[in-house]
């Protein structure tokens, strides 16, 4: 046989006695091989020091084993932590990742976007993409623009895509929504279980569905505890330690007493906690927190972060692994169930023993 300029998938395929398609599996690291003829491909492989192109395995198996993730923020906690979990699965499956980080309505760095999604859309298709994994961005919004729909649907109709987000008709897409605000619920009986009765709510964009489906949560739980629900006890704003700190402050300036509140993720309650202090407001002695969505090293913050574990690590797995089923040929829908879980720390009071 040649040297490794001149050798080819097939000849490798006649000497390790093995089919071509298995000899692409081994290289594109597919776990479907058996043991032995995996080691005959290998040593095969070794001995002739081969080194295919993306290009050459891209002609055998009609993929280029790339995913395309498109994401509006990599600074943000949520996203970098689902998309080291999706790159992490990827990897393992042979895969790599395109990021698009569209930076849709700014970011945590005051940075604006400069291109619309459908541009990233085209380019994916043109990049010649295996699929399309599609995390937050306009897709988050209530009301969906007509304009990105039809991107959505063009994208959907070259290419399988899978969305973390509520459905939107007439694409092909399949959309994988976990949220349900069950998680607010847990934070809301807890706090009520330590004697608050005056819980506020802080953070979140209005019109996007998440801090809708929260904020619904929030009110039903009050209402289901037979308490009332006080409209000047939510403080909107957006997803940052800085809208944190601003949302206290207004809810702060509104003189309506409460002792506790939801934050509505941990960037938040780190900005709330640190308006709280610069007021004098003690904390958890005088007013306790529990944040609805833990990132990373809440655990690290004084006091430690009472926070809902939603399992974006769970998510992530989950929705990278429909997305290679359904390039494989596999388009059953999804099955899964992701229950938030109360982790409970020193924001909340409990671990000073308080009761109101």
């Amino acid at each position: 046989m040649g040297d490794k300029e001149h050798i080819t998938i097939n000849q490798i395929a006649d000497e390790a006695q093995v089919s071509i398609a298995t000899v692409s599996r081994v290289m594109n690291g597919n776990t479907s091989v058996s043991a032995e003829r995996r080691k005959r491909v290998e040593e095969v492989i070794q001995k002739y020091n081969f080194s295919p192109n993306a290009l050459a395995r891209g002609l055998i198996s009609k993929q280029t084993m790339t995913i395309g993730v498109v994401l509006p923020d990599i600074s943000n906690p949520y996203f970098s932590s689902m998309f080291l979990e999706i790159e992490r699965f990827s990897l393992e499956a042979g895969y790599t990742l395109l990021l698009c980080n569209t930076l849709f309505g700014g970011s945590s760095h005051g940075i604006r976007n400069t291109r619309d999604e459908a541009y990233y859309f085209q380019m994916l298709v043109e990049k010649q993409v295996d699929g399309v994994l599609i995390i937050g961005g306009q897709v988050d919004l209530v009301t969906v623009d007509v304009n990105y729909k039809q991107a959505l649907k063009r994208l959907s109709d070259q290419l399988p895509v899978v969305v973390i987000g509520k459905e939107i008709e007439d694409t092909n897409c399949v959309f994988i929504h976990p949220e349900t605000g069950q998680g607010v619920t847990l934070a809301i009986n807890y706090l009520y279980m330590l004697g608050h009765r005056q819980i506020a709510f802080v953070g979140g964009q209005p019109n996007v569905t998440i801090t809708d489906i929260r904020v619904n949560a929030y009110k039903s739980a009050l209402k289901e505890l037979g308490l009332s629900v006080d409209e000047r006890l939510i403080s909107l704003s957006d997803y940052y330690s800085k809208d944190g700190y601003s949302a206290i402050n207004t809810l702060v300036s509104r003189n309506v007493p409460f002792t506790a509140f939801l934050a509505i993720n941990d960037n938040v309650a780190i900005g709330s906690e640190r308006a709280l202090q610069d007021l004098s407001i003690k904390v958890p002695e005088e007013v306790a927190f529990i944040s609805c969505d833990q990132f990373e090293n809440g655990e690290f913050h004084i006091p430690r972060l009472t926070s809902i574990n939603q399992h974006h690590d769970l998510l992530g797995r989950l929705v990278i692994n429909t997305l290679i089923n359904i390039i494989g040929g596999n388009s059953s829908p999804p099955k899964f169930s992701l229950a938030p879980e109360l982790v409970i720390r020193e924001s909340c009071g409990t671990h000073l023993g308080i009761k109101r």
